[in-house]
């Protein structure tokens, strides 16, 4: 009698779960006073979203029953993101901190960890990128090697290793109209591979070009229509190169003053091709027009909604809209999404909206 009493409490328990509360209450966090840059009277471009800092923000919370059943959840966290890439509903962020990358799916409310081992076991990686043919690539400094995993149906598999056996230090990812582009902090130079075999092509700049066009440390690197830009470290500045390595100009020059840069990092450029370029220094991204001119800046490090605290890196998103339209004020319309990884901040992953105001 007791026994059949047990199971008869085992299945009320059961149902009542189903049926009377949600396994999760996925909520939005809580309304801030509104963020937006620049601030009145001049017309508002950006706005302060939300952040990531660990799965809670993208799966949402258990329900207090449940979490009275099993116990309460510990969340998964945002450990050290440094680079940020995505396709689709899709986010990954590299992180340093558990050698491998936070693996975050808005449409299924998915976060996991990817830590590979064996072959793929990565030691320092500072950058990730996905390609559109479904491999991701990681820039390991510390093996001096870009790590390549394909997605499957069972998630990322080990694939390759490339990289240079001498002169070799790669530091960030390009996966660009069917050419990998590595800037190799080593030699001073982009290294060019195929996008197909990821067999070595060339370097840039070469011996023969001069001032302004050659690097002193190229860090990271962005692509759009038929350009190359590259921030260099040590400089400062940005230099924009065509798809062959041929100097063109650069943008912005070392200092304090709006439209220079004292510790410039990640870029992202978006489909006006406006060059947005973070500044570690003053934790605030910079936006240039396609001319180089300096539009306007977001972000500060005064301990607000929406600062940043040494941001490391910048990414420019039109397919995650829907999943943040939620947190846009009435009066704006948002037109794509920014995500800025904090290395410093207990904000993870600051995310801004470029909006326009309704009519």
């Amino acid at each position: 009698m007791c026994f059949f009493m047990k199971r008869v409490g085992i299945v009320i328990l059961i149902a009542l779960v189903f049926t009377s509360c949600k396994i999760f209450q996925v909520q939005p966090l809580q309304v801030e006073d509104l963020v937006i840059y620049p601030p009145p009277p001049d017309t508002v471009r950006i706005q302060y979203l939300t952040s990531i800092n660990n799965s809670i923000d993208v799966k949402g919370r258990r329900s207090p029953f449940i979490d009275f059943i099993i116990g309460k959840e510990t969340p998964m966290g945002v450990i050290s993101p440094l680079e940020i890439s995505s396709t689709g509903s899709d986010l990954i962020i590299c992180d340093n901190m558990i050698r491998g990358a936070e693996l975050i799916n808005f449409e299924e409310k998915t976060f996991e960890y990817f830590i590979p081992k064996g072959r793929g076991k990565l030691i320092q990686p500072v950058s990730c990128e996905l390609d559109s043919l479904g491999n991701l690539f990681f820039v390991d400094k510390k093996r001096k090697q870009i790590v390549v995993f394909n997605k499957t149906d069972k998630g990322f598999k080990y694939k390759t290793a490339f990289g240079e056996k001498e002169d070799y230090e790669p530091y960030d990812i390009l996966a660009f109209k069917n050419r990998l582009y590595v800037p190799n902090t080593k030699s001073r130079k982009i290294d060019v591979y195929d996008g197909t075999n990821f067999n070595f092509l060339f370097s840039f700049p070469n011996e023969k070009t001069k001032g302004d066009g050659k690097f002193i440390m190229p860090k990271y690197i962005e692509g759009y229509g038929n350009n190359i830009y590259v921030p260099d470290f040590i400089a400062n500045t940005i230099k924009v190169f065509d798809l062959d390595g041929n100097f063109i100009r650069s943008v912005g020059s070392i200092g304090t003053f709006p439209g220079q840069f004292a510790r410039i990092k990640d870029i992202a450029i978006d489909k006006d091709e406006n060059l947005y370029a973070v500044d570690a220094a003053f934790g605030i991204v910079q936006i240039f027009n396609r001319k180089g001119q300096l539009l306007m800046f977001f972000g500060g490090q005064n301990g607000n909604s929406g600062d940043m605290i040494l941001p490391r890196a910048i990414y420019i998103s039109y397919s995650h809209n829907k999943y943040f339209e939620q947190y846009v004020d009435p009066a704006f319309k948002l037109k794509y999404v920014i995500f800025v990884s904090n290395q410093q901040s207990q904000n993870k992953v600051n995310v801004y909206g470029f909006v326009e105001e309704k009519n």
